[in-house]
């Protein structure tokens, strides 16, 4: 099998702490590649050590790299600085800050390696994942180091292994040197451990090789038990952590490998990771991880089949506060903070219907204003909008609310839509039929269970950690897609989870029925499905709405894709506010959407 290898290590970012264990992980991975049989012309290595990292010198060695067209496998890895905006990952490297682009903006190349010539790609990330606001990084564009645009077709295998989960902004590490001590050589260290073969127990024989491999499913599974142990044991003391790594795989679980291992005999004890704890750390260490799995046991949040009670369980997400030892389940707050998100967001608010059959209601905000290519009046109190849309049409209205701030959605005829802000974020979205309308009955039905499904699945991602994926996947995913007719928005989550699955078919099918179901299809759903592309002319954004992105998350895609704006949004990507789960745009942002509205570029 061909295979290359580029690794990445950036110690300081701007004006960021050093990071000290960079370099030591950069070369044990470089001296763990040649053991491989890697040829040494294929092991990019890019450091700081001598001169500053750039986006060029990455995207110059991943196209030496693939322009042969024979590689089977690239491994991309990086140590450094890493930040999350619009809950995708970028990685930062020497001018990070300074310079919007000077960072690897990692879901956009993610989705390029799905649509590139290489079989099987690994990314793997020994970097924090912190929000944003805590190191001053908003303005981060970041680059794509695939050049060639992504494209729609049968995606290509992708893994992504990060170090720790992308949760909620409040939950990150906000010290990234403190982050660099106690967390980074842990994260490679054990992941080496599995890739040297050291763990008997991983490897697997290969047929097809007559050699033991690691296969990136066990490697997971060793990760998410070792990790949050070994963090504990080296931070035991007055302040013990705790950190759960994430991994996300599409490659098939039978076929696809990273390394090839000569075991140690089983039976055979694996090397110590440090200094033998006391019986006394290993004893709350693992007290640790069994609470940790004990509340939070996979990313899923799954309605049980006769419709009102709601099972949750979330995936363990890192810590930041001071604890003592006899408050080692620090979850628990996680979780009651999921429950009480559902809670609040399944129950309805405002009138079911308006005169116009089309709206908007609010909560936790005013609007003050509703401009759009359909005349729309707000409220007296500013709790919503009526927007004159017939039934199987839609248009775009940009909604401002009294603290500056606003968001763009499309007003659908015969829906109303509901929006709920917490904290000026924007944190869910939905779509119901009016009830003087014929998809009313249908909704009525199975309302409750709709809205508990919605509302768990908002809360999930939230906190980063929304999968369809595990043994209750199939069961999700047709429980959205049923309901995808009756609340376009469950679409959108569904549209992603497929995506992080690289499973293009299943979103190619929801374009397809949204478009003849309501006669257009979400901006989300259409880029994530490859219809979108720098040609603001294409016929094919003519059925687009809105048009701009509705969730956070869809934003760092753009550039996989190349999507252009109308002229006066070719900066918009500026001001969306980063922490909120749907788009929100800032007081620049809003102006410059109403500009465009009133111009008639839109």
């Amino acid at each position: 099998m061909n295979r290359a290898v580029v690794l990445i290590g950036v110690q300081k970012a701007h004006n960021l702490p050093v990071l000290q264990a960079v370099l030591t992980g950069v070369d044990a991975m470089q001296v763990w590649a040649l053991s491989q049989g890697i040829p040494q012309n294929r092991i990019k290595t890019i450091t700081d050590k001598d001169d500053r990292v750039t986006p060029q010198l990455i995207k110059d060695a991943v196209n030496e790299l693939l322009t042969p067209g024979d590689l089977d496998q690239l491994l991309i890895y990086f140590a450094g600085h890493g930040v999350n905006l619009g809950y995708a990952e970028y990685w930062l490297l020497s001018d990070a800050i300074i310079d919007s682009d000077a960072a690897v903006n990692v879901k956009a190349s993610e989705e390029r390696a799905r649509s590139n010539t290489v079989p099987h790609v690994v990314f793997i990330s020994d970097a924090c994942r912190t929000a944003a606001s805590g190191i001053q990084a908003q303005g981060i564009l970041g680059s794509t180091i695939f050049q060639n645009p992504a494209a729609p077709g049968p995606a290509k295998a992708v893994d992504l292994f990060f170090a720790t989960q992308l949760g909620d902004p409040a939950l990150e590490i906000k010290d990234p040197n403190e982050a660099a001590q106690g967390f980074k050589a842990v994260y490679t260290e054990a992941l080496l451990e599995a890739l040297r073969g050291q763990r008997p127990e991983l490897a697997e024989p290969d047929t097809g090789m007559g050699e033991e491999v690691i296969r990136p499913w066990p490697l997971q599974e060793f990760l998410e038990k070792e990790l949050p142990i070994r963090v504990f044991q080296a931070t035991a003391g007055s302040n013990p952590r705790s950190q759960l790594p994430e991994a996300r795989i599409t490659s098939r679980p039978n076929k696809a490998w990273i390394s090839v291992v000569r075991t140690l005999a089983r039976g055979t004890p694996p090397p110590t990771f440090a200094t033998p704890a006391s019986t006394d750390a290993l004893k709350h260490s693992k007290a640790a991880h069994t609470a940790a799995r004990r509340t939070t046991l996979a990313t899923r949040a799954i309605l049980a089949e006769n419709g009102t009670q709601l099972e949750t369980a979330l995936t363990s997400i890192p810590f930041s506060e001071s604890i003592s030892r006899d408050e080692l389940d620090v979850f628990s707050k996680t979780n009651r903070r999921f429950r009480d998100d559902v809670r609040s967001m399944s129950q309805p608010f405002g009138p079911l219907h308006l005169e116009t059959r089309c709206g908007f209601k609010v909560r936790g905000a005013k609007i003050v204003r509703c401009t759009g290519a359909m005349p729309s009046n707000v409220f007296d109190d500013g709790t919503g909008a009526h927007a004159n849309v017939p039934e199987q049409s839609a248009g775009s209205c940009l909604l401002e609310f009294q603290n500056g701030t606003g968001t763009v959605l499309p007003a659908i005829g015969g829906f109303l839509a509901t929006l709920t802000l917490m904290d000026d974020q924007l944190i869910d979205v939905a779509y119901e039929p009016s009830d003087d309308t014929d998809r009313w009955i249908e909704f009525e039905r199975r309302a409750d269970d709709i809205r508990e499904l919605r509302a768990a699945v908002a809360a999930a991602t939230r906190m980063g950690t929304f999968r369809l994926q595990g043994d209750d996947a199939d069961q999700l995913a047709r429980r959205m897609q049923l309901a995808k007719g009756i609340d376009p928005s469950l679409a959108l989550y569904a549209a992603h989870a497929y995506r992080d699955q690289g499973n293009r078919d299943k979103i190619r099918e929801m374009e397809d029925f949204m478009q003849e179901d309501l006669g257009f299809c979400l901006f989300d759903i259409a880029l994530l499905n490859g219809q979108l592309n720098e040609n603001i002319d294409d016929p094919r954004r003519k059925n687009v709405l809105p048009f701009l992105p509705m969730l956070s998350q869809s934003w760092p895609l753009l550039s996989a894709y190349d999507v252009k704006f109308a002229d006066g949004l070719a900066g918009i990507s500026r001001h969306v506010l980063s922490n909120s789960l749907w788009t929100l745009l800032d007081r620049d942002g809003v102006r410059l959407v109403a500009a465009a509205l009133q111009k008639g570029k839109i």
